[in-house]
C-alpha cells in the first residue's frame, strides 16, 4: 500500500467546497489522498464458504470481531468499500447551505457530485472483488455525467483527489457507476443470483446539502443480500457525532459547537478527513450482531500501515445492543422518537405525532417559534443513521409512514434492517409484519413488496408493541 498525502489547514480545505468549481479544480491544495491497492492480499485462506470471488482480494489490515470469521472477506471488502465512499463524502460535504450543484431526479429528490462519486468508488471497490459472480443494485446511473461534461470533471475531480486507486479514466467511473444498474455487464435482467449488494451512495442528500456545521446527517447504506436475506451491512455516516460527545445534545442534533469548529481547524492532520469526535461506522453481520467503530480510528490504520504483510490492527469494536425492552432502563412514554427532517415525506399525515400522544401522553408535543408542532423527546436527522442511533441506545422509536401508493427502494432499508435486528431491535411494517426481501434482485428487483405500508423501526419488545398500537388507535381499526 502506498500513501500520497497532500497537507494544508483543513479548515481551508472546508471552505473550499462550497462553490461547486472547487471540485473541478482541486490542483495541489486542500484536504488528503490515500492511494490503497484494490488487490494486494490473497484472501483464500480466509473465505467462508459462503463467498465466491475472484483470485486476488481486498484486504483491510484489521483484526475483526470473532463472529464475523464467516464473513470474514465480504466483511473487509464492506469496509473498504463504505470508507472510501465515507471520505470522498466528507471531503465534498459543504459547511453549510450552499451552492453545490445538484439535479433533480423523476421523484424530485436530489443528486450531487458527492452521490455519483461515492457509488463510482464503492461499486468500484466491491466489483474488483466479486466481478460478475454477483449482482449490484444502486440508486444512481450514469446518463448524466455522460450529458454534462462539466458535472463529470467535478465527479472526476473529487475522486481523484481523495481515492486514487485504481479508477484510470473516466470511462473507469462511468462504467463503475453503471455496475449498480446491470449497464456493462452479461445481462443480468433475466437472472437470479444467489448474492445482491445494494448501495444508497448519500442516503439523506438533503442532510448531507444542510452541510456539516448545522449537522446535516447522511450515510453510505451498504447491504449484501444472500438468498433473500440480508446477511451483511454497514452504515458508514462522516458527520455522526460519536456516541456522548457534546454534539449528541445539541439542537439540531449533531450540530457543531463553537469549540468543535476551533479544534478541527487548529488540529489539522496530514494524514486524515475525520475527528475524533465525530464520523461512525457501524456494521452487522447475521447471527453475528452489531458493531460500531469511529471513521478516524479506522482510516488512521489504513493511512499507517506501510505493508500489507505487517500484523493486524485490533480497532476498539463496540458490540452494541437497543436500550432493554423490558422496560427495566426506560419506560415507554420516556423513549425517544428518531424520526426524518423531511416530513413532507415521511409523515405527510401528521400521523406520528398522534402516535406520540397516544404512548408519551398528552404532553407529548411542543410548538417552536413558527408554530409548527413537533415530538419533544425526540431527535431528526437525514439517513439510516437513525438506526444506528437506535442500536446503541441513543433512541427507541423510528417510524416512516410515507403518502399512499408509496414503494420502499431496497436501499433505503436493508443496511439498516440488519444493523438495527443484530442490535437487538425490530423492524415490521406498520402492520408488525416481517420484511419480506425475498424478490430482490429477480429480474433487478429493487422494491419492497407493495404490501409493505410504512416502515417501523424500535428496540423491539413492549415498545414495538407500543407502536403498532398506537398506529392502529390513531387509525381505528386493528389489522
Amino acid at each position: 500500500m502506498t500513501l500520497l498525502t497532500r497537507g494544508c489547514p483543513k479548515f481551508a480545505a472546508m471552505a473550499a467546497i462550497l462553490l461547486p468549481s472547487s471540485v473541478a479544480a482541486f490542483g495541489g491544495r486542500c484536504c488528503h489522498s490515500l492511494h490503497f491497492s484494490t488487490s494486494i492480499r490473497t484472501l483464500s485462506v480466509l473465505r467462508g464458504g459462503s463467498s465466491s470471488a475472484t483470485s486476488d482480494h481486498q484486504y483491510l489490515p484489521i483484526s475483526l470481531p470473532d463472529t464475523f470469521k464467516e464473513r470474514t472477506e465480504d466483511v473487509h471488502v464492506a469496509l473498504l468499500s463504505v470508507l472510501h465512499a465515507s471520505r470522498v463524502t466528507r471531503h465534498l460535504q459543504p459547511i453549510g447551505s450552499s451552492d453545490i450543484q445538484t439535479l433533480s431526479k423523476k421523484d424530485a429528490s436530489p443528486v450531487t457530485v458527492g452521490d455519483f462519486a461515492s457509488q463510482a468508488v464503492a461499486l468500484h471497490t466491491i466489483h474488483n472483488t466479486f466481478a460478475n459472480s454477483d449482482m449490484y443494485i444502486a440508486e444512481e446511473g450514469s446518463d448524466a455525467l455522460r450529458n454534462d461534461e462539466e458535472l463529470l470533471e467535478k465527479v472526476w475531480g473529487a475522486v481523484n483527489h481523495v481515492h486514487t486507486g485504481d479508477l484510470n479514466s473516466e470511462e473507469d467511473l462511468l462504467k463503475a457507476i453503471d455496475y449498480g444498474q446491470g449497464i456493462g455487464e452479461e445481462d443480468q435482467s433475466l437472472v437470479t443470483k444467489r448474492r445482491v449488494w445494494v448501495l444508497d451512495p448519500i442516503d439523506g442528500t438533503k442532510g448531507f446539502l444542510r452541510g456539516r456545521f448545522l449537522g446535516g446527517q447522511y450515510c453510505i447504506a451498504l447491504a449484501l443480500i444472500e438468498d433473500g436475506e440480508p446477511v451483511v451491512s454497514v452504515l458508514g455516516c462522516p458527520n455522526l457525532p460519536l456516541p456522548s460527545t457534546e454534539s449528541t445534545k445539541a439542537i439540531p442534533y449533531g450540530a457543531w459547537s463553537e469549540n468543535e469548529v476551533e479544534n478541527d481547524a487548529a488540529t489539522c492532520s496530514s494524514n486524515g478527513l475525520f475527528s475524533s469526535s465525530r464520523g461512525c461506522l457501524f456494521v452487522a453481520v447475521r447471527g453475528g450482531g452489531c458493531f460500531e467503530v469511529p471513521l478516524h480510528i479506522l482510516e488512521k490504520y489504513l493511512l499507517e500501515q506501510s505493508s500489507p504483510e505487517s500484523a493486524s490492527a485490533n480497532l476498539p469494536w463496540k458490540r452494541l445492543h437497543v436500550t432493554a425492552n423490558d422496560g427495566t432502563a426506560k419506560a415507554k412514554h420516556e423513549a425517544t422518537f428518531c424520526l426524518g427532517v423531511e416530513r413532507g415525506f415521511s409523515d405527510p399525515k401528521g400521523t406520528v405525532l398522534k402516535i406520540a400522544q397516544v404512548i408519551h401522553g398528552p404532553d407529548a408535543l411542543i410548538v417552536d417559534e413558527d408554530g409548527i408542532k413537533d415530538i419533544k423527546n425526540s431527535i431528526r436527522m437525514d439517513g439510516q443513521g437513525k438506526y444506528g442511533l437506535l442500536a446503541r441506545g441513543d433512541a427507541e422509536y423510528f417510524l416512516r409512514l410515507p403518502k399512499d401508493g408509496y414503494i420502499d427502494w431496497i436501499w433505503d432499508v436493508a443496511a439498516g434492517y440488519l444493523c438495527l435486528r443484530e442490535a437487538g431491535g425490530k423492524m415490521s411494517d406498520s402492520n408488525n409484519r416481517a420484511i419480506n426481501f425475498s424478490d430482490i434482485g429477480k429480474e433487478r428487483n429493487a422494491k419492497l413488496p407493495d404490501c409493505v405500508k410504512g416502515i417501523f423501526g424500535s428496540n423491539g419488545g413492549t415498545f414495538h408493541d407500543a407502536l403498532v398500537n398506537a398506529y392502529a388507535e390513531v387509525n381505528g381499526c386493528e389489522d
